[in-house]
């Protein structure tokens, strides 16, 4: 079985908030609201805002300014300072039992509306998330989410099930983190699938590299109207979406074929994982009279029902340059084929 053990967030986290210093004039700007002197707070509240850099002391002197401009009933000024004590500080909140209820209430308004976005990457793509209980689909995505503290959850399929009337999705282990949002910022988060011991039969190992082997079926006809084709056999191995192989042909002539494939997965349904494809070669192809040296390339798709085993489709071109003094025509290429991927 598999399960999540690793995630990275790449975040900035906000500092614990700190009493005013005495003598400061965010504590001058406190005496002097409470003191019923708005205005004099105000211009005190935004020398203090000049004057410093410090997160927690931003987050204070903004909310309080906002209390400044909600007693002068300048509600648009109001909510602009909650606003910059939220870039201070995505947590900011107001105490109910000290503060006007309306004012709590108009914070939390200004913080949904203050969003940062969220990018949910998942290797390998296609892990199921939800953000604080509600799903989401799957990744990767972006999202955009209130500013504040946000429960991520993840978790991979692990193979569909036949319970009840139809396919079910069986999901492994939940991972849950929790995400910093700051309005206007972007938040990256990685979740990193891998094997842990205990692993179910068939299913692999991560490897660095891994070796596969393919059978193939290739259609080529040309622009002349001549049709070839055949089967090869080949195999090599896998780096990450990367492949390097070699395949041979025997019949009706004899092609020896080095190929490099980019294969990289858009979709995890319940029935196996897509991926999307290309490939280049060069063919050798030995004939009585001479060498055929040529060029190919070809994109498709390609279907993973189980994690050893995969069909495929491409669709491309070939041309042969044939030695000595002739010159092959081009030919469309039709290729189909299965791929098992050694544990």
């Amino acid at each position: 079985m598999f399960a999540t053990v690793s995630v990275i967030v790449m975040l900035l986290a906000g500092p614990t908030p700190a009493a005013p210093a005495k003598g400061s004039k965010l504590e001058q700007g406190q005496k002097q609201f409470a003191s019923g002197e708005i205005d004099t707070a105000l211009k005190t509240l935004d020398a203090a805002a000049l004057e410093t850099t410090d997160g927690p002391t931003l987050e204070k002197v903004h909310l309080l300014r906002a209390q400044c401009f909600a007693a002068r009933q300048d509600f648009v000024k109001t909510e602009e300072a909650f606003g910059l004590a939220l870039d201070a500080n995505p947590e900011a909140t107001l105490d109910p039992t000290r503060v006007d209820p309306t004012l709590v209430k108009l914070l939390e308004s200004v913080r949904a509306r203050s969003q940062g976005s969220v990018v949910v990457n998942s290797t390998p793509t296609g892990a199921t998330f939800s953000v604080d209980g509600k799903a989401m689909g799957l990744a990767p995505q972006t999202v955009q989410l209130p500013a504040g503290k946000h429960k991520l959850e993840a978790r991979w399929a692990e193979g569909p099930t036949n319970e009840g009337t139809g396919a079910e999705l069986k999901l492994g282990p939940v991972q849950t983190i929790e995400v910093l949002v700051r309005p206007r910022r972007e938040t990256r988060v990685e979740w990193v699938q891998q094997e842990v011991a205990g692993h179910g039969p068939g299913e692999l190992t991560p490897r660095a590299i891994r070796p596969f082997g393919d059978l193939r079926g290739v259609f080529e006809p040309s622009t002349s109207g001549a049709v070839d084709g055949g089967l090869q056999l080949g195999g090599g191995i896998e780096l990450s979406y990367f492949r390097l192989g070699l395949f041979v042909r025997l019949f009706p002539t004899m092609d020896l074929t080095p190929r490099f494939q980019f294969s990289l997965p858009v979709y995890a349904a319940s029935f196996g994982d897509f991926h999307v494809a290309l490939e280049v070669g060069a063919p050798f192809t030995f004939l009585p009279d001479g060498l055929g040296i040529g060029f190919q390339g070809a994109g498709g798709v390609e279907l993973y029902p189980v994690k050893w085993l995969g069909a495929y489709v491409y669709i491309g071109g070939r041309h042969h340059f044939l030695w000595p003094g002739r010159n092959d025509v081009t030919a469309f290429t039709a290729t189909g084929g299965l791929r098992l991927r050694m544990p």
